[in-house]
């Protein structure tokens, strides 16, 4: 078997549905297989996988609970049988050729994560649950709605690819600005130090030993969202390149949030800072917590990576290591200020971090590094570094 594709799913039969006949109009010589976990749905999905024709080999694993989606993508990944797994979700309607192209993309590399296009929005079943600017969208583009989960969308428009010409791109202050860096790096993303911010599992590949050598998704993360970054964090420290590919199209069906608050963000991002809390993952919390913008926060990378192969610089990436958590238990938790600080001016010896910083700075260029080394401080602190 050549590819898997890898489908989590719960409580999503009519968006599954419409995936899997995407997925059935696939036009790809090499064999793969389609494996859905079926995270505890109560919707009929079941049913509807029983019942569904497939053309390829369709495989479904029933999971009696939902424990999460890194759960649930486990189990999947523990019945695949390709040598690439290619993550598919859903609400997730394929270009004729998104399986073809994925296989062929890892043909003679075996170093790719291969990141396809995953901003491409459609409306596919109107929802009495939509939050309210998807029913401002909605009211602008047709006179008359139909009732909750009736088809905005026809069979044969997924049967014959037309789906393509209804799609939007998705408008988010996240979206504009992975695009952005796609402008400056290229969708090769080379000189990029955060690549992994790609890897979304609603379209994207790679070889499954990679995976497998990982120990697959981490089950710790039960809150939406987060998985899919971690596996990519883990993925680029191991070594393998990235690589966006805008021409291997997948389509994202419109619902309801699964997002059920933001503290299920919250919860995620202390859990990943706790879990990266290391001087050779600033990566990380400069993505989630940094306060600085994408291009700025590259360069600081690129200063960091600098700073690493010295070991009498590892002090001062510890305190940037404990700054930028003190940044994240300003931005996530509202009692901040009443907890005793990680970090004081106190902590370290003032003139010798100064000098250690300014030396950094002359022998490696790190100038980035250290003026956001310096910002933090002043705005955290209130110390002045010269």
């Amino acid at each position: 078997m050549k590819a898997s594709v890898i489908v989590p799913a719960y409580n999503s039969k009519e968006r599954l549905y419409n995936s899997l006949l995407s997925l059935n109009e696939q036009e790809c010589t090499e064999p793969f297989e389609v494996i859905v976990a079926d995270n505890g749905s109560e919707d009929g999905t079941l049913s509807m996988l029983e019942s569904f024709s497939a053309n390829f080999p369709l495989i479904f694993v029933r999971i009696k609970e939902n424990r999460g989606i890194a759960y649930g993508r486990n189990q999947a990944v523990r019945n695949a049988r390709g040598d690439i797994l290619i993550f598919h979700d859903s609400d997730m309607l394929a270009e004729k050729d998104l399986v073809a192209k994925h296989i062929k993309a890892h043909e003679n590399r075996d170093d790719l994560v291969v990141c396809g296009m995953f901003w491409k929005r459609l409306y596919s079943f109107y929802y009495d649950r939509f939050e309210k600017e998807h029913k401002e969208k909605l009211a602008e583009l047709y006179e008359d709605l139909p009732g909750d989960k009736e088809p905005l969308l026809d069979e044969s428009a997924i049967r014959d690819g037309s789906f393509l010409d209804q799609c939007f791109d998705l408008d988010t202050d996240f979206i504009r600005a992975l695009k952005s860096i796609l402008g400056k790096y290229g969708d090769d993303l080379k000189g990029y130090r955060l690549p992994w911010r790609f890897f979304i599992t609603n379209n994207s590949s790679v070889k499954r030993q990679h995976v497998e050598d990982l120990g697959l998704f981490d089950e710790g993360i039960v809150r939406y969202g987060f998985e899919d970054y971690d596996l990519g964090i883990r993925l680029h420290q191991s070594g393998l390149a990235f690589q966006l590919r805008r021409d291997i199209m997948s389509v994202h069906q419109e619902h309801p949030s699964n997002c059920a608050s933001v503290d299920d963000i919250r919860t995620n991002i202390a859990y990943m800072c706790d879990k990266y809390n290391d001087i050779h993952s600033l990566d990380v919390h400069l993505a989630f917590n940094g306060p600085f913008d994408a291009e700025l926060t590259n360069s600081i990378m690129a200063d960091i990576e600098k700073l690493l192969d010295y070991e009498k610089y590892e002090s001062l990436l510890h305190i940037f290591l404990e700054l930028l958590h003190v940044v994240k238990d300003r931005n996530l938790d509202p009692d901040w200020k009443t907890k005793s600080p990680r970090i004081t001016a106190n902590s370290f010896h003032l003139p010798e971090v100064q000098k250690l910083l300014s030396k950094a700075e002359k022998k490696l260029g790190v100038t980035h590094f250290a003026r956001a080394f310096k910002a933090l401080i002043a705005d955290l602190l209130h110390v002045d570094l010269k």
